[in-house]
């Protein structure tokens, strides 16, 4: 994979995350939070090789 579809994925990844951690401090439907949650540990899971350093906070956020 090339340089710049690695920095692709990570910007397009970093936009998902962002806009999933916006609706998981608003909502209060625990069915949703968790389907949220498991859309967040599904795009941190898009590497091929390992997941980034930026993302071990999200790790947590996305925890089930």
């Amino acid at each position: 994979m090339s340089m710049a579809s690695e920095i692709a994925i990570e910007i397009t990844i970093k936009i998902i995350v962002v806009e999933i951690r916006k609706d998981l401090s608003v909502n209060t439907n625990i069915e949703a939070c968790k389907a949220l949650k498991k859309l967040g540990r599904f795009a941190l899971e898009q590497f091929d090789w390992s997941t980034p350093e930026w993302a071990g906070e999200y790790k947590e956020l996305f925890k089930e």
